[in-house]
């Protein structure tokens, strides 16, 4: 039977998922140990190690939802089909234009 023996990286090379959270609050000193981070998502309270993973964890580098709907583009585009019917022979202008002769004609009145 063939044993795998897995060893766990070390983390304090990494950077916390603090770093990159919306909700986090760091304060740095000059030194590299002064370094105080804050949770807000629920309540203001103090996170005293390097987190890997958080359920509450939002990146503040990415846009949300709503900022990309307002910078997305519109893009018009003409139906596929043509329409169906009559409307291509030129009966459906006709009445549309008899209505705006007459609503000028009442409004010069």
């Amino acid at each position: 039977m063939n044993t795998i023996v897995m060893k766990k990286a070390a983390l304090s090379d990494e950077r916390s998922l603090c770093h990159a959270c919306y909700w986090s609050h760091i304060q740095k000193g000059f030194r590299e140990s002064e370094e105080a981070v804050y949770c807000c998502f629920s309540k203001f309270r103090a996170v005293p190690f390097k987190v890997a993973d958080c359920t509450d964890f939002s990146n503040k580098n990415l846009p949300t939802r709503r900022e990309m709907e307002e910078i997305a583009l519109i893009i018009p585009t003409r139906p596929a089909r043509k329409t169906s019917g009559f409307a291509g022979a030129g009966f459906a202008g006709e009445v549309e234009e008899e209505t705006e002769e007459e609503a000028m004609v009442g409004a010069a009145e």
